[in-house]
């Protein structure tokens, strides 16, 4: 006679059900360490954008589930008591070795070098490939737990299946709530990402230590329990004593300090020395970007800092009122270390009280702004606040405001979708006295770009004025400028500034006010200013409901990349040569041009340009300004234009492979590099002149390889983040089939 009772557990292979619980509630909890403590590992490559998020919980789901399939399979075993300690015991050893293995995944679909503007791609392959690679075997290992702790208890204490089951879901998914509390407050903050992830390799172990104590039987099933608590030890080791994340580039300096808050990774670096030292805070993903800076003195910081453009509704008000203003309440929201309150300390006159108050949503970042960034709160005229969202701070209190600044980033390029929408800067105008001014900071390619004109387009709503949109020169980023019940001051205006008028210095009567002349000239000439409607922004301008700004900072970075590729696939066509050529007086104009570019007259530089004759040295003194002027993408344009009118004219050709490379645009560089050699062969140089091109040509040249070879480092990254998760879809395919076939048995 047959029976259908299941085959009792084996010998010396039983647990008590109460200590089988709490094996499987610990389980749960080290699952989800791996699952949240995944994106953490991944985050110094690849941020912690919802795309990296939605790769790595498919990933660690498709493998639970695998892993639940594969559990049930092995549930039918003689011994699954002994099949759950060993399965435990797989899954503190990948735990081990993941902190390890993590640099070297991560830096295999995403590249040192890869600028943040040509990442776009491989925040989205890339961040998907690596978590296939690192946790898709883990998280298996850990899904097999469930089905088999469910085996174990039914066999042990009989009585119905779905009681068994019922309790092992209970006890694992409480676990999973310690586990998601303790890694995100107490255990990443604490210990560190890589400690945490050693910790739950370290209680795996004792789990399966104390499942595979009574069960294993036979010195072969010891010696390979014994390899595989020496390989996950072996792994905490190296993980311990390897490098903690993705390195500084040598470019962005020495490491001071690093830490692990609830929300993100952190990093200070500082480069230069003595008053020329300036420190940086970096978060996550870093690659070319930082969060915060600090230089010796306070007020503005060197060109190319987007901070400077901070200071400068105070002087417009101090021009437009006569005089300094006797008080100046800010609000920064994302205030990071303080470099706003920096450089506004360091503008202010004598005469004006300035007040501050910061809101910054990670307290870590205030911890070190206070240890490594000079950041002062006294609870009275410098209010720091950690540990509060923007959005939140707006409703809280009833304080106007003479300025709002909007600094709030996540991951260096991540605008938070709460804060760019027209509830959001309704809530702001708020906050504002009549007449206060907004000032954002966006990160962007230009005005034309998907994220600046949306979230132009929901301040100009919100605010329900005018958004002017400025580019700030030498960097990646744009600073939007609105009034609640006032006029922004626009460039030619005598409100503006220079040239032509009296300078900040005698408005603001401060050190610092003469350096606030500097700023304006690059936002008058041509792409330096633009203007959002607010009737004509409503068809752009999204909700709270509708802002998709992550979708279209993937977008961004997107249309910059085609921008590039048309730059690279665009041919010389010749044009007309313009006025007739003059040697003295058109060398007269270049000088001029030049001039007037050193004095920071843009505008008048550029006139200068355009009465030059000869289209070739025309074309190197506009290109020359608009570069001056801090535009190096435009100035790429510019002298490929010129090269259309002057094709054989070597110093414009010059400047185009060199802005090529400023810009990042590699393969533009090589081919522009290609056809200068072919120009250049073609001329009867000799002598110095001769040499001088061929020093030229041996720099442009080593610049421009290095150049291509992160292009293709970053390409071949891209190919293999494709090919593994190509992989891993058609194995979460397939491993879905087989699971079907296994739960719905054939008719």
């Amino acid at each position: 006679m047959t029976s259908d009772r299941p085959d009792p557990p084996a010998e010396g292979g039983r647990l008590a059900p109460g200590a089988l619980l709490v094996v499987v509630a610990l389980a749960g909890a080290a699952t989800m360490v791996v699952e949240l403590g995944a994106v953490r590992l991944l985050s110094p490559w690849f941020g912690t954008s919802s795309s990296v998020w939605t790769n790595v919980i498919g990933v660690v789901l498709a493998a639970l589930a695998l892993g639940y399939a594969l559990g049930a399979r092995l549930a039918s075993g003689r011994d699954p008591l002994r099949t759950l300690g060993a399965t435990l015991l797989v899954g503190a050893l990948f735990a081990a070795w993941l902190p390890r293995l993590a640099p070297l995944v991560g830096e295999a679909f995403m590249p040192t070098g890869v600028t943040l503007d040509a990442a776009a791609s491989l925040l989205v392959w890339g961040s998907l490939a690596a978590a296939a690679t690192l946790f898709l075997p883990a998280a298996t290992a850990l899904g097999c737990a469930g089905p088999l702790a469910v085996e174990v208890l039914q066999r042990t204490r009989g009585g119905a299946a779905g009681r068994a089951g019922g309790h092992v879901l209970a006890a694992s998914t409480l676990g999973s709530l310690a586990g998601t509390f303790g890694t995100t407050h107490v255990f990443v903050p604490s210990l560190g990402i890589t400690r945490t992830f050693v910790l739950a390799s370290v209680v795996l172990g004792l789990c399966a230590a104390a499942l595979l104590a009574p069960a294993l039987r036979g010195g072969s099933g010891r010696r390979v329990a014994g390899l595989l608590v020496v390989a996950a030890g072996l792994g905490a080791v190296l993980s311990e004593a390897g490098p903690r994340g993705r390195q500084p580039a040598e470019s962005f300096g020495r490491e001071l300090a690093s830490m692990e808050s609830a929300l993100q990774s952190l990093r200070v670096v500082e480069r230069g020395e003595g008053d020329e030292r300036m420190r940086l805070l970096q978060v996550n993903e870093s690659l070319d970007s930082f969060q915060s800076v600090w230089q010796p003195a306070t007020g503005l910081l060197p060109p190319g800092h987007y901070y400077d453009h901070f200071a400068l509704p105070y002087a417009w008000q101090a021009r437009e009122d006569g005089g300094p203003p006797a008080r100046w309440d800010v609000l920064v929201l994302g205030l990071g270390a303080g470099t706003a309150v920096r450089v506004l300390e360091g503008v202010v006159a004598k005469e004006t009280d300035l007040v501050t108050v910061g809101i910054e949503i990670d307290p870590a970042v205030v911890e070190l702004g206070e240890r490594w960034f000079e950041l002062e709160s006294d609870g009275d005229r410098r209010v720091v606040v950690g540990g509060l969202d923007a959005r939140s701070a707006l409703r809280i209190g009833d304080e106007a405001y003479h300025q709002v600044i909007v600094d709030a980033y996540a991951n260096n390029m991540e605008i938070p979708p709460h804060l760019s929408s027209v509830e959001a800067y309704a809530a702001i105008r708020e906050r504002l006295a009549d007449g206060g001014w907004l000032t954002v900071n966006v990160g962007g390619f230009g005005p034309d770009d998907p994220v600046v004109r949306a979230v132009a387009a929901a301040a100009a709503v919100g605010m329900e004025s005018d958004v002017h949109v400025v580019r700030v020169p030498f960097s990646r980023n744009l600073t939007l400028f609105a009034r609640r019940g006032g006029r922004v001051p626009r460039p030619g205006e005598a409100a503006f500034g220079p040239p032509g008028g009296p300078s900040f210095a005698g408005d603001v009567r401060s050190p610092a006010g003469a350096g606030l002349d500097a700023l304006l000239p690059p936002l008058a000439i041509d792409g330096g200013w633009s203007t959002v409607d607010p009737e004509d922004a409503r068809a752009d301008a999204a909700t709270d409901d509708t802002t998709a700004v992550e979708k279209l900072q993937l977008r961004s970075i997107r249309w910059a990349q085609e921008r590039r590729a048309m730059l690279a696939a665009r041919k010389d066509e010749r044009g007309t040569g313009g006025a007739p050529v003059d040697g003295a007086r058109d060398q007269h104009w270049l000088d001029e041009a030049r001039r007037l570019s050193r004095e920071r007259d843009f505008a008048g530089a550029l006139e200068a340009a355009g009465s030059i004759g000869a289209p070739g040295p025309r074309a190197v003194a506009r290109t020359e300004v608009v570069w001056s002027a801090g535009d190096p993408f435009r100035a790429l344009e510019t002298a490929i234009e010129g090269l259309g009118a002057a094709p054989d004219d070597l110093p414009l050709a010059r400047l185009a492979v060199d802005l090529a490379l400023v810009v990042g645009a590699a393969r533009t560089a090589d081919m522009r590099l290609a056809d200068l050699r072919a120009r250049l062969d073609a001329e009867a140089l000799e002598g110095e002149p001769r040499a001088w091109w061929d020093r030229e040509i041996e720099r442009l040249g080593a610049a421009t390889e290095e150049a291509v070879t992160r292009a293709d480092d970053r390409d071949a990254a891209l190919s293999r983040a494709r090919l593994v998760s190509l992989v891993a879809a058609f194995a979460a395919a397939a491993a879905a089939a087989w699971a079907l076939r296994q739960a719905v048995p054939a008719a």
